[in-house]
């Protein structure tokens, strides 16, 4: 269930636990990885219910650091699920602690994507430096299914 509170929009656990483990395809086909300075929306079904959308974003818009990408899965385009920071600025917790540059925030009820976890703890991600390869890699952390054809860019 989602529940709008105080204009803070909450996601039930166990709603936001199902859209991240169930089965998914992204609708575009193909697709070009975004350039430095520039970002990239896609569409994304869940392949046991069509009803329910969300979004995949590349992001790569704000820097021209080469190695920087923020990929984030969202539901009803403003609650985050996952999202995977590369070669951004550390992260401090609600509880104070500090991780470092790459991290992923998966959804924690009563908190959003406030938590973030060291992207080392998760040996899914085979390589940070190759942003296309950690796209595949996310979308597959994401159990989504049917991913695009990736044509990369020079930058």
């Amino acid at each position: 269930m989602v529940l709008v509170l105080g204009g803070i929009i909450l996601l039930e656990q166990e709603l936001a636990n199902y859209l991240i483990q169930t089965k998914k395809a992204i609708l575009e086909k193909q697709i070009v990885f975004p350039m430095v300075d520039s970002s990239l929306t896609l569409n994304v079904v869940c392949l046991d219910n069509i009803s329910e959308r969300l979004l995949i974003d590349i992001n790569r818009k704000g820097t021209f650091k080469l190695t920087r990408c923020t990929y984030n899965e969202r539901y009803q385009t403003v609650i985050t699920l996952v999202r995977l920071d590369i070669d951004t600025k550390p992260h401090r917790n609600p509880d104070g602690t500090v991780i470092g540059p790459n991290h992923i925030h998966i959804y924690k009820e009563g908190y959003g994507d406030k938590w973030a976890y060291p992207l080392e703890d998760f040996k899914c991600f085979k390589n940070p430096k190759d942003l296309i390869q950690t796209f595949v890699d996310f979308c597959r952390f994401c159990n989504i299914v049917e991913i695009p054809t990736v044509q990369a860019v020079m930058t």
